[in-house]
């Protein structure tokens, strides 16, 4: 587990490092911890949407919902930048970067690009699965 997630933050550092700006060099790490957090809490967020659409109880309103959505997103996103903080420099990522060539490189940056997009698709697909009763008045 620990080379799925060493591999995966790694390629979201060098997605970060191809994506900000040369000037603003301090901005590759938040950058590469939003980028590996937000699949994650996009997945909660489905499972969250799975939870709630398969109690029998309704709500009337969307408002609870939408604020379950919100700790449940924003819990998981907290939770997993806190152990990706630690593990870029536990694990010497930019170190890491420095090692590969530009094949390495492009191939990490289209890994990170599809787990962001799988994370979005996954949540959407299970949204709409398990909610589609609160649509249908």
């Amino acid at each position: 587990m620990k080379l799925l997630f060493k591999y995966l933050l790694s390629a979201n550092y060098s997605f970060a490092k191809r994506w900000v700006n040369k000037k603003m060099t301090q901005q590759i790490l938040p950058a590469t911890i939003h980028t590996f957090t937000t699949p994650f809490a996009f997945i909660a967020a489905g499972l969250y949407c799975t939870v709630i659409g398969t109690i029998d109880y309704k709500f009337k309103t969307f408002l609870p919902i939408f604020i379950g959505l919100g700790i449940v997103m924003l819990g998981v996103s907290f939770y997993i930048e806190k152990k990706a903080k630690k593990a870029i420099y536990k694990w010497d990522i930019e170190k890491e970067y420095k090692s590969l060539n530009k094949s390495q490189r492009s191939n990490r940056n289209t890994f990170a690009f599809l787990f962001f997009w799988a994370g979005f698709a996954l949540f959407f697909y299970l949204a709409i699965t398990f909610t589609e009763g609160y649509l249908v008045k």
